[in-house]
């Protein structure tokens, strides 16, 4: 039980860092008007993101791997919404 966990706690990194990244992508495309760094972040975004699902269709079930993209895409969305609405 304790190696499921691990792999919960891992997976869970993995979209925290998947969101400063998108975060950090964000404030850069505002920033700079950068064409090859705005390609860079996008290509990168893509594959960590298909890296992670690749352990969650390893480690987790079809469940809990619904449980783990809805909460993350909502923590996602509330996260963008409220950085929209105060830039």
């Amino acid at each position: 039980m304790d190696i499921k966990k691990n792999h919960y706690f891992n997976i869970i990194i993995g979209y925290i860092g998947t969101l400063l990244i998108l975060i950090a992508g964000i404030r850069h495309i505002l920033i700079t008007d950068d064409v090859i760094g705005n390609g860079l972040i996008f290509f990168g975004l893509i594959f960590f993101q298909n890296s992670l699902y690749y352990m969650e269709s390893k480690f987790l079930s079809e469940k809990e791997r619904r449980i783990v993209n809805w909460s993350f895409f909502s923590l996602m969305t509330i996260i963008l919404i409220i950085g929209f609405t105060f830039v």
